[in-house]
This record gives structure tokens, sequence and C-alpha cells, in this order.
């Protein structure tokens, strides 16, 4: 994000000489007005938590399997001993690597996500692109919680132009 800022800025200083107009919206107001991310992110906390679910299942076995070895300990011979610690060591290791396939950074989780908001990031994007050629914008930028603009005069603001354009009632 900062280098796309610092990218935009160099742009700008080295055309300051030519008449630039500069927007901006805000994707985060713009993406939460929208049914189907509210949808999207129903369909990801549902399998969110039944993943979880899985998850805890999972290492509850492996803690099962632990206390039951405990409890028994004195009874297995050496060999039974041994059996036991590696299948709790396997049931381990399996449910580490069941809780990384899902909410890994590459999990399931992160595809899943991206394919339920990635859409509507870019029907944002079109619509922004859209609006910006309509009304001769050379550069759009967006205004996040996160970015680092300091001030931005409100009338440079397009939001409302792309929700329209989305179909989306502005508030």
């Amino acid at each position: 994000m900062m280098k796309k800022i610092l990218v935009a800025l160099l742009v700008l200083a080295f055309n300051a000489g030519m008449a630039q107009r500069l927007a901006y919206i805000e994707i985060e107001k713009i993406i939460n007005q929208l049914p189907e991310y509210k949808k999207a992110n129903e369909i990801i906390e549902t399998q969110t938590l039944q993943w979880e679910s899985e998850v805890e299942a999972k290492f509850e076995a492996v803690e099962n399997l632990y206390q039951e070895y405990v409890k028994n300990e004195r009874m297995f011979s050496d060999d039974v001993k041994l059996q036991k610690q590696d299948e709790i060591t396997n049931a381990e290791k399996q449910a580490k690597e069941f809780r990384e396939q899902k909410f890994g950074k590459e999990g399931e989780l992160t595809k899943l996500k991206q394919e339920q908001i990635q859409p509507l990031q870019d029907n944002i994007f079109k619509a922004a692109e859209k609006v910006a050629k309509d009304n001769n914008y050379d550069y759009v930028f967006d205004k996040s919680r996160t970015s680092n603009w300091i001030y931005v005069k409100p009338e440079h603001n397009i939001t409302e132009k792309v929700m329209t354009e989305l179909g989306i009632k502005p508030e």
C-alpha cells in the first residue's frame, strides 16, 4: 500500500506542471453496503465455525488419547507404551496439519475469502474506473483507515458516484 502511495506521489510530482484530476473512494464503505458482501461474510463465518469445530474435535481426541495413556500407563508393556506414544504424536501432528490446511497462510480459509471477496472488489474497481473515465479523473485512490492520507478535500470523494454505479443507494 505504501509503495502505491509513493508511486502516486512521484507521478504527481513528475506531472506537477500539468493539471491532474484526482479523486478518492472509500472502498470499505462501499463494500460494507453490498448485500453480496454480507452474504459472502455469512458463508465465510459458517465455514470458519465448522472448521474451528473440527479442529477442536481433533485436539480433544489427542487430549483423550493422552489422558487414557496417563491413566493406563502402568499397565502397558514398553512396546505398548511406545505404540501409544506414537499414536498420540501422530494424532497431534494430524490435528496441527489439519489446522494449517484450513487456517494457514495458504489455507482453505484464505482461498475461500479470496473466492468470495475478490469478485466484489473487482466490481468496485470496474465501477470506480467507469466513474473516473466518465468524469475525466486521472487518478483514483482508496482512502482507507490504513492509508497515509493526512488530508483530502471532501469534494474529491467519488464514493457515492461509485456506489450509484454499483446500484447501491448512498446513505
